[in-house]
Order: structure tokens, then C-alpha cells, then sequence
């Protein structure tokens, strides 16, 4: 049986790289979602606050390997199309961890790989990466999410700000 969760959802979220670049995204997703899995749509508009404005859109899916959705894995496809942008990335995650840790709080672990093609570039490039966070309920409709993430992990010697930056995500469901 699939069910409609939170039919509609509103999230902003900001990626803060520790080399000071970022990108900020706003936008709207709707979701359709089964014991089983997921797939949803987003569509919004993204910044790096230099000099791109650019839309952005998502297709998503995943399933869960166990009842409770502890285990699970998921796919993104996004497409950004700006004045400085146009690419489309693919990340798959196959393995995703989120354990509730008390009534309105979990924390999760994402490792995955991501290839991107740059379309101004005609460039493809891939990276293995893994973010960490807590999700905290707020209320009903809102969550906020704030995690660290590691970027191109095959070059693992590599620590520098431009390989890390710290998320967050807040999100209201109609």
C-alpha cells in the first residue's frame, strides 16, 4: 500500500564548506512513500552567493533493507541549470544507518558515491563521500537536521576545507 506522507514538503537548506565556499537551496518536494520505500520530486532554486543563481531538480528514491527503516539505501539524480551551472549529479547511497535515539530525535550516517557531469566543462568527475548527523522533530510539520560532511574520501590524505562542511536543513511538511 503506498501512502502520501506530509503530502507537501518546504525545506531551505546551506552547505557551508570549511574553504568558505557554500551553496543554499530553498524549494518544494512532494513524496510518495510505502513500507518498502520511497520516490519524490523537488524542485527549488540554489545560490553559492558569487555569482550563480541557478534551479534545481530532484528525483529520489530509496528502499529500506529492514521494518523500521534503520537500514536503507537511496539514489538522487539532481540537475542544476544557472548561468555559471548546468550539470546533473547521480548519488547513490547503498547503505544509510538512522537510529532513533529518543522520542523526536534520530542520528544518521550516509556514506555514497556521487558522479557529476558539467556540462560547461564537459567534464565528468566522481567522489566517494559520507556525511553524519541528528535529526530533530521540532514539531509535527518541522525538522531540523544539522550535519558534518566528507567529501572525495578516494583521496583520503586530503583534509582540507574544500573536502569538508557542516549542513543544515530545516524543513516543514504541509
Amino acid at each position: 500500500m503506498v501512502k502520501r506522507i506530509g503530502n507537501e514538503i518546504v525545506s531551505a537548506s546551506t552547505y557551508q564548506n570549511l574553504d568558505g565556499s557554500n551553496f543554499t537551496l530553498a524549494g518544494y518536494e512532494n513524496k510518495l512513500q510505502s513500507q518498502r520505500g520511497y520516490v519524490s520530486a523537488f524542485i527549488g532554486a540554489g545560490t553559492n552567493f558569487k555569482n550563480d543563481i541557478m534551479g534545481v531538480v530532484d528525483l529520489k528514491g530509496g528502499g529500506n533493507y529492514d521494518k523500521r527503516g534503520i537500514l536503507s539505501h537511496n539514489l538522487r539524480v539532481r540537475t542544476k541549470l544557472g548561468k555559471e551551472s548546468e550539470s546533473v549529479q547521480i548519488r547513490f547511497s547503498p547503505l544509510t544507518v538512522n537510529v532513533p535515539v529518543a522520542k523526536n530525535t534520530s542520528l544518521y550516517l550516509n556514506p555514497h558515491y556521487s558522479g557529476q557531469m558539467d556540462f560547461r566543462k564537459d567534464k565528468w568527475s566522481n567522489s566517494i563521500g559520507a556525511f553524519a548527523g541528528v535529526n530533530q522533530q521540532l514539531n509535527k510539520s518541522t525538522t531540523l537536521s544539522l550535519e558534518a560532511q566528507r567529501y572525495n574520501l578516494q583521496d583520503i590524505k586530503d583534509n582540507s576545507g574544500k573536502n569538508w562542511s557542516i549542513n543544515a536543513i530545516l524543513s516543514y511538511k504541509f
